[in-house]
């Protein structure tokens, strides 16, 4: 991706991203062409999360066990990982 494109979507001005470019302070790996374009490879980073549930009383607790359950392939469906729960 272009450094214009990768600044506008970082929310930051282009001229900001070119002098991190030329400090060498860019936080992801980028490399110049030799027509001058700066392309920016993007840091694919995987998504994890925490499920946490939780009841209001210990009467309802059997119904723990399949609020997890609907929050654990929630979480599969939108394709993230989760790394641990919490009840």
């Amino acid at each position: 991706m272009k450094l214009s494109d990768w600044a506008r979507k970082q929310g930051i001005s282009y001229r900001t991203a070119w002098n991190q470019f030329r400090s060498g302070k860019l936080p992801v790996p980028a490399r110049q062409l030799p027509t001058g374009t700066i392309i920016v490879d993007e840091v694919v980073r995987e998504s994890k999360a925490v499920i946490y549930s939780r009841v209001s009383s210990s009467d309802q607790k059997k119904d723990l066990d399949g609020q997890i359950a609907r929050c654990l392939s929630f979480a599969n469906a939108q394709g993230i990982a989760v790394s641990a729960t919490v009840s």
